[in-house]
């Protein structure tokens, strides 16, 4: 039975941006091949032809293959290897066959005392399975050789140029042309794109689950006219699904198309903010992993861009990653000196399951594996100090090898280290901290599993794990989060793509039921998908929380009684322009909600929300923070200084340097104050934020940033007298992206500065940490 069903496309999701980001960081093609089923046997046979005769482990991944340095110990001795940091296994193997024997070998784990268990490749630390075919502006020739051409071979393929981007022009001829793209993945394919643009009266099919040229299915696009889903058997074409989406002409189109069992969703999508249309549908039939093709009809022409091709990924505790120093393949040189026997180069495996075939008799070879062990997982797993990880080498039959050693990895958990992926958003998410001192943070497990994770350290952030994790949050899409603590308890508001939820977690100092969530996805509003999704909160004395979250060109709110009741939702600036973003709110005086944001012509605006719901009247802070959706959140958190009872709005301008103005307790605006002249990075890995934030301690306020270009941390502070002091230098050595904090650990004599940031992930994963910056005592 086919079933069919189809829905509109409001905005395109941010982890299709960040791997588009990601692809371009990353210097070597994802791979993946065979995955093989857990093994406990521990001994090998192999015929006794193939035999690994030693080990020796890299702590320095960023090595060359071929260097003999950066060790962490002797030949087929053992080490001990930070979570979060890549190393590298090279393996010695001797075959003492007689005759030449073909041979390939993969990797097999055992965690702690577990099985054994396939090695698989899974990079880090941002997980991506993708690759892109583009068309270059070389010679027609050049062009028709990124095809394999199964039928149509008097195609014409014309190189073009258009505003600096490279495209084709492929028509075909008097019969139709069948081709498929000329690339090699070692993963296996889930999703596909193209970019196409078509003339009137043209047609165009995106060719996807290719077995032969007379079995196939594709996507047919036709000018003006409709989108088809064809199925291709024994050379008989039916169409099994069409849609009058009304293809646009004369423009660039994006094609998509998600394979999942006997399943398809076909995507059609046509502007740059993303608008678009998608249907679904089961094929009732297997559809095989192959190639991407193009197809024609007699006589059509389409123009294209890329093919684009992408895989499923995972982050599992242990897997193979990508190395940013040699290619799958690359030749291996005679680096371990344990066996006699000639040599006959092995290969370096980046992202890959398997190695390249290695032929030898009575020869040696050495293949080395770059490896990561993750501090967090997907499923929120674990690994901690003292786990340990074995490798052993396995053949093409998955029989293991004998083995003169066996290299042991023993993982080490530094103190601060976080892992886990940050939460994207311009406003607060820790660390939160209890009366007894315990720390807590939100943040996901992984890319991959992007549940909602309260982290917590008992020792002052040396060391954190997930509090409360049996009934945790089921709402994913953690990219519009806000929080705020009131007492034990710490509230959470969190838009998705289709819902905006409310979710409150009891703290350790909680006189009943400690570290567990009070309240889960509370559904509060489903308001029309914003281009970015933003939230914030604020709790009132009386355990009231006032909510404000995004729509399509405007900010609502609504309040929340204490006794768990949503109220009516209002609209900020209902009447008035520009379209709004970025809203960030603190708690003052007397319940009064302090409310900024930003506008897309990039304006800043204050204004307050009083205690009986109404809005105050709004004021104009900047005029130049920017007027793409990248400098949507171009407010920092702000900061309340209940002394003076005033509000301090710290916020990025354009050219990225951050100023200030501060509102009194009449709610009058003060001039405008510059509070660095570095620029700040805004917008790191698609996260529409400012990578700076900001908070309050007696009578001064200290923000943290981010300097782009160097991806430094510096922290600067606003004294008594109200200068902004010179910034100091906080940490090096890493490309952060994100950094929020807050006043932790009061004593008489001063505070801490306690903060998280991303050391560098591209928004992936592992590379959170925790720190601190000592303050003085405040007036």
């Amino acid at each position: 039975m086919i079933k069919n069903y189809i829905k509109p496309i409001n905005g395109l999701s941010q982890t299709s941006v960040r791997l588009a980001l990601a692809l371009a960081a990353m210097t070597t093609i994802s791979s993946g091949c065979s995955r093989n089923e857990p093994s406990n046997t521990d001994s090998a046979s192999n015929g006794n032809e193939l035999r690994q005769t030693a080990f020796r482990i890299r702590a320095d991944a960023n090595e060359a293959l071929n260097s003999d340095s950066g060790w962490a110990a002797a030949t087929n001795q053992n080490a001990t290897i930070n979570v979060d940091s890549p190393f590298r296994v090279r393996f010695e193997v001797e075959s003492v066959s007689d005759t030449q024997q073909h041979h390939a070998f993969s990797l097999e784990y055992k965690y702690n005392d577990g099985l054994w268990q396939p090695l698989l490749a899974e990079d880090f630390p941002y997980p991506i399975k993708d690759y892109a075919l583009e068309f270059s502006d070389g010679k027609a020739s050049d062009a028709r050789n990124r095809f394999e051409l199964i039928h149509g071979d008097n195609a014409d393929f014309i190189p073009g140029t258009e505003d600096n981007s490279h495209y084709l022009k492929v028509k075909a001829a008097e019969q139709p042309l069948l081709a498929l793209g000329r690339y090699d993945t070692r993963w296996e394919a889930v999703e596909y794109g193209a970019l196409l643009r078509l003339s009137e009266g043209n047609t165009a099919g995106v060719v996807f689950g290719y077995q032969d040229a007379r079995n196939y299915l594709r996507v047919d696009a036709t000018a003006g006219g409709d989108i088809n889903l064809v199925k291709v058997v024994d050379d008989a074409e039916s169409v099994i699904s069409s849609q009058p989406f009304a293809v646009k002409t004369d423009q660039w189109i994006q094609i998509k198309i998600v394979r999942q069992g006997s399943e398809v969703e076909v995507e059609y999508e046509w502007d740059d903010i993303v608008q678009g249309l998608s249907f679904s549908i089961d094929t009732a039939q297997q559809i095989p992993d192959s190639r991407m093709g193009l197809y024609l009809p007699a006589g059509s022409a389409a123009d294209i861009q890329t093919f684009e091709v992408e895989g499923q990924t995972a982050s599992p505790r242990v897997s193979i990653i990508s190395s940013q120093r040699f290619d799958y393949g690359d030749p291996t040189e005679d680096l371990i000196d344990s066996s006699a026997l000639p040599f006959s180069e092995g290969s370096g495996i980046s992202y890959g399951d398997t190695t390249p075939g290695w032929s030898a008799s009575k020869e040696h070879g050495e293949w080395e594996f770059p490896i990561v062990i993750r501090y967090f997982s997907d499923g929120a797993n674990r690994n901690l100090t003292g786990d340990t990880f074995a490798f052993r080498l396995t053949d093409a039959s998955g029989e293991p090898l004998a083995a003169a050693a066996t290299p042991t990895i023993t993982a080490n958990v530094p103190d601060g280290h976080i892992g886990g992926t940050f939460v994207e958003t311009p406003v607060r998410i820790g660390p939160w901290e209890a009366s007894n001192g315990d720390l807590y943070v939100l943040m996901e497990p992984s890319e991959t599993d992007n549940m909602m994770m309260m982290v917590k350290s008992e020792d002052g952030g040396k060391s954190w794990f997930e509090a409360g994790g049996d009934n945790r949050p089921q709402t994913g899409d953690l990219e519009g989060v806000a929080q705020a603590k009131s007492g034990n308890r710490i509230h959470t508001l969190h838009q998705t793509s289709e819902h905006v939820f409310y979710h409150l977690f009891r703290t350790s100092d909680h006189p009943e039921k400690p570290d567990t969530w009070a309240i889960t996805d509370e559904q509060l509003a489903s308001p029309v998908e914003p281009p970015t999704q933003m939230s914030d909160l604020a709790v009132r004395s009386d355990g009231s929380v006032v909510g404000v979250y995004a729509t399509l060109e405007k900010l609502l709110f609504k309040i929340r009684t204490p006794d768990g009741t949503w109220g009516k939702e209002t609209v900020v600036d209902a009447d008035l322009n520009p379209a709004l973003s970025g809203p960030v709110v603190v708690l003052g005086k007397d319940d009064v909600v302090h409310f900024a944001y930003t506008g897309t012509d990039g304006t800043a605006w204050y204004r307050r929300i009083l205690p009986d719901g109404t809005l105050g009247p709004r004021q104009q802070v900047a005029s130049d923070t920017g007027t793409d959706v990248d400098s949507n959140g171009a407010i920092l958190p702000l900061v309340y200084l209940p002394q003076s009872d005033t509000v301090t709005i710290v916020y990025r301008l354009s050219n990225g340097e951050l100023w200030e103005r501060t509102a009194n307790s009449a709610g009058e605006l003060s001039e405008a104050k510059q509070v660095t002249s570095h620029a700040v990075v805004t917008n790191a890995a698609d996260s529409e934020q400012v990578g700076a934030d900001a908070v309050g301690f007696g009578s001064n306020v200290h923000v943290l940033y981010i300097e782009e270009g160097s991806g430094h941390i510096y922290h600067t502070y606003r004294d008594d007298s109200g200068n902004w002091h010179q910034p100091e230098l906080q940490v090096e050595g890493v490309n952060a992206l994100w950094v929020r904090g807050q006043i932790i650990k009061r004593t008489n004599s001063g505070a801490v500065y306690g903060y998280v940031y991303d050391a560098g992930s591209y928004g992936g994963s592992g590379m959170n940490k925790y720190s601190e910056v000592v303050l003085p005592a405040s007036d």
